[in-house]
Formats: C-alpha cells, structure tokens, sequence
C-alpha cells in the first residue's frame, strides 16, 4: 500500500515540509480516532489542472467503537459533488459539522476539520461515525469527545501535531490502557476506569479525581516538561515494589498556551519483567559460548602437548589435524559469545578461519595467498559450526594437495587459495579454488578415502542436504564447489535470514 509520501508526491503540489506535516499527524492519529469513537479520513486536494478532486492519503479505524468501512479508502480520488461539505472545508478553513443521510434510514456524523500548517490548509481530517443514539451517553464518552473537539481546534489552528515531536522506540499508551485529563494547574479532572487502575498499582488508593499530579505517583515533571516544551512527553517510573507504568502526556494548547493536557498511561510491569529476563538469558547464552570457546582453546592446547611427547610423524600430524578442526569451532562460539542473538555472519567467521589455516602452513619456501570474496549472509550456530569445519578442511586440503613440498606455479609467483561466497535465494554456493597441481587423473571424490575428505562429505551431503564437486579449475588447480539448499540454512525456528 503506498504511503501518505507517495500519495502527495503523486496527486498534490504540497510542499515537502506540508508532507512531513501531515507523516506527523498520521503518525499519531489513533489517538484522535479513539477519542471519537470514529474513522478519520484525511483528503488533499488533488494537483491536476481545471480539476477540484479530492484524494483520500490517510484511513484509521478507532479501537473504542465500530468502523464505518470494512474496505480501506486510502488512494480513492473523490469529486466535490459526492463530498461537498469536505470541499467547503477546505475552501473555507472552518470546520463543518452536520449529520448525513446515506443509504435508507441511515445516517452518520460528519465533523470536517482544516489541517493547517503554517498560513495554509493542506487538508481535511474528516471525522465520521454512526450519529448517536438517543441514549445518554456516559461521562467518559462526553469527556473523550470533548477532548477531541480540544484537539479538532489545535489542528484549525496548525497547533497539532506538535512542532517538535518526539519519536518514541516503543508502542506509547493508546486511550484504552487509561487516560487523565488534567487542568493547567496539574490538577486531575477526569480518569478513565482503566487509569484509576493504574493509579492504584502505583499506591494512590484515595480519589484519583481533584488529586494533583504531584501526588499521584506519576513522574510530575512530565507535565512541566509538556507545558514549557509545548509537546508530548513520555515518562516511565518505576515503584520500589518493581511496578512500572509508562505515561505519555499531550497538551492541550489555545493560542500558544497550554490549557491542560491529557495523560496516557499503560502498566507495562509483566512486558518489563520479560524484558529483563530476555536480557539475562540472552547475557547467560552468551557466557555458555564464550566458556565453551575458553574450553576448546584448553582442550587444544592439551593436544598441542600431548603432540611433543609423540615420536611418531603420522600421530603428530593427526592431532595437528584435530586441534586444527577444534580451532575451526572455536572461531564460531568467539562470534556467538559477542552475537546479540543466535546467529552469525559467515562471511565475518570465514577470516578468522583462514588465519587458523594460515599459521599451519606459513613459511618462506612456501609463500601462499588466501582471498576471502562475497557474502554467505547470516546463518544459524549449527549451520556456521558445521560449515567452519567444512571450509576449514577444504582449505587445509587445498594446502597440502596443490602446493605439495616447495612448488608453487610456474612463474614464481605465491600460491593463490580463493573462497568464494554467495547467498542466493534458493542456495549458498562456497566455491574453494586454487592454482596449484591439481587433481589427479583417477581421482574420484567418493572413492577418497582420507579423514578430510570424508568429513566434508558427511557434513554436506548428510547434515545440510547439499552437494560437493571437485572438479580441474580454468588452466591450472582445482574448484571445489558446495551447494546447500536454502530450506537447510535454517534454525529450529526457521528465521533463516538473507545478506
């Protein structure tokens, strides 16, 4: 659906600041449409020579009342015949306010307000519900309209949306959770059932209404601040019985000066306290994988001992073999340990790999380049902990296979050993090549009986699913290409994420 931006950009001239004008009302105007029990529809008119139509940007349903429409509104171009009273509301800059006769035997209410913003109207919020019954309504009806009507002024006036709103990272309070209406001298006049339920979880059990706001519990230079500010405020306080509750505080303003306001408060306590226990056992998860990490690195460097008391090459080189493919897992839990979640960037894991690779096989004789180039984007521990195995031993493979002893190609030049990265929409694809001897001629992978070899095919083919191809490289050294299907680059949850 496109946005309140797009649809200016597309049928109106407005101006860029008219355009953030009218982002900011509809940023926060649920507020007004649950204060009116009412849809809100907001119209501009439309930028098109010899033409007077009006096109519908904006469309919210009130959470306190029924809708008037199942179908959505927004984009609908509207002649001035079929929305006249809309039309003269924007001509006139008045608000307009009269009951409708639609259908057989129905009506709704119509209130058109003009959205000023500077010396202009811009738009027309039109306010429309069923017209009341004949029953009477409640104090806290009476008192939702009338606030609204307060807000209805503020946007005649182009004091609403405030100037200098503030954005808020979290959901604010909506009218159902409680509202205080609050006179200029920070005395309470109204609350809602909810918001005496409120109060009273932050210790105020007398009469909530004819209290000040000093001596409600409620954080009071959040209305101070509201008042001098000329904007909304939000507070969160927290009891020392750990109850917290959020308020969001909205003056009420008459030419420039501030009336009164309205409070939005919510009793976000439970929502918190899962908060802090998603904190703590994200800090343990990620302590479990530092400690694990501290113990692979133990557990290596006892190999690495145990490897000088053997006098056997073919033992040493199998525990410099383990110890390398220990190392491989470490690199992984070093990410998770510093990973705000579960999952890990491959390519960032791929580095350190190569480095472990790298300190086994530098030396003068054999001058060897490593080349890290693409993006694997980000996958799940269990997938990265198997393929940093996978990767670690095609590279130490393509090591001591292609640059057997001293060689290195024929014109003198360092070994090359390029991994190659690429995350696509039904795919991973690793590519490991290098420059070196290549294949022998009766080389077939699946008669390859080495530990490497066999361990790159077990992880590939039977714990990811995928595919694995040694094939001769373009002139010289040898491809080795991994597949693993997408389905397979999944957690538990399966929140597999692309680059």
């Amino acid at each position: 659906m496109p946005t309140v931006a797009d649809l200016c950009r597309l049928y109106t001239r407005l101006r860029e600041t008219d355009v953030a004008h009218l982002q900011d009302l509809t940023g926060v105007w649920g507020l007004l449409s649950d204060l009116s029990f009412a849809d809100l529809l907001l119209y501009v008119p439309e930028a098109v020579e010899q033409s007077s139509s009006l096109v519908v940007i904006g469309h919210v349903r009130p959470t306190t009342g029924p809708t008037l429409y199942r179908a959505d509104l927004v984009g609908q171009i509207v002649e001035p015949s079929r929305q006249p009273r809309i039309a003269g509301c924007l001509e006139s800059g008045r608000m307009i306010e009269e009951n409708i006769r639609v259908g057989s035997g129905r009506e709704i209410s119509l209130k058109a307000v003009p959205v000023r913003h500077g010396e202009d109207v811009i738009a027309v919020l039109a306010r429309e519900r069923h017209r009341p019954d004949e029953r009477p309504m409640s104090e806290q009806e009476r008192t939702y309209l009338k606030v609204f009507d307060r807000f209805a002024k503020m946007l005649e006036c182009g004091e609403f949306p405030y100037r200098e709103e503030e954005r808020f990272p979290h959901r604010t309070p909506r009218v159902g959770d409680g509202l205080l209406l609050v006179d200029r001298d920070g005395r309470i006049e109204f609350a809602s059932p909810n918001a005496v339920s409120v109060m009273h979880r932050l210790g105020m059990h007398r009469a909530v209404v004819g209290a000040r706001i000093d001596d409600s519990g409620l954080a009071p230079e959040v209305l101070r601040s509201a008042f001098a500010k000329r904007s909304s405020v939000i507070e969160e306080v927290v009891t020392k019985a750990e109850v917290t509750i959020v308020s969001h505080c909205l003056p009420l303003l008459e030419n420039g000066r501030a009336t009164g306001a309205i409070i939005l408060v919510r009793d976000v306590t439970d929502l918190r306290r899962r908060d802090r226990l998603l904190v703590s056992k994200d800090a343990t998860i990620r302590e479990v994988h530092h400690r694990v990490k501290n113990n692979l690195q133990t557990i290596s460097s006892l190999l690495r001992l145990q490897a000088r008391r053997l006098t056997s090459d073919e033992a040493r080189a199998a525990v410099g073999e383990s110890v390398r493919r220990i190392a491989a897992i470490s690199v992984v839990h070093e990410a998770l340990a510093q990973s705000a979640d579960h999952d890990v960037s491959f390519t960032e894991i791929v580095g350190p790999l190569v480095h472990v690779v790298e300190e086994t096989v530098s030396m003068p004789e054999r001058p060897l380049r490593f080349q890290v180039s693409g993006d694997a984007g980000v996958l799940p521990a269990q997938v990265a902990t198997t393929l940093a195995v996978v990767v670690t031993e095609l590279i130490q493979n393509a090591v001591d296979h292609a640059f057997v002893g001293s060689s290195t190609p024929e014109n003198g030049s360092p070994g090359r050993v390029e991994i190659l990265l690429e995350r696509q929409p039904e795919v991973l694809r690793i590519d490991v090549i290098d420059d070196g001897g290549g294949l022998p001629a009766d080389f077939v992978l699946s008669e390859a009986s080495g530990l490497g070899l066999t361990i790159v095919r077990t992880f590939v083919e039977v714990e990811l699913g995928g595919t694995i191809i040694l094939r001769p490289g373009q002139g010289a050294g040898t491809v080795a290409e991994i597949r693993i299907p997408a389905g397979r680059l999944v957690s538990p949850l399966g929140d597999a994420r692309d680059p």
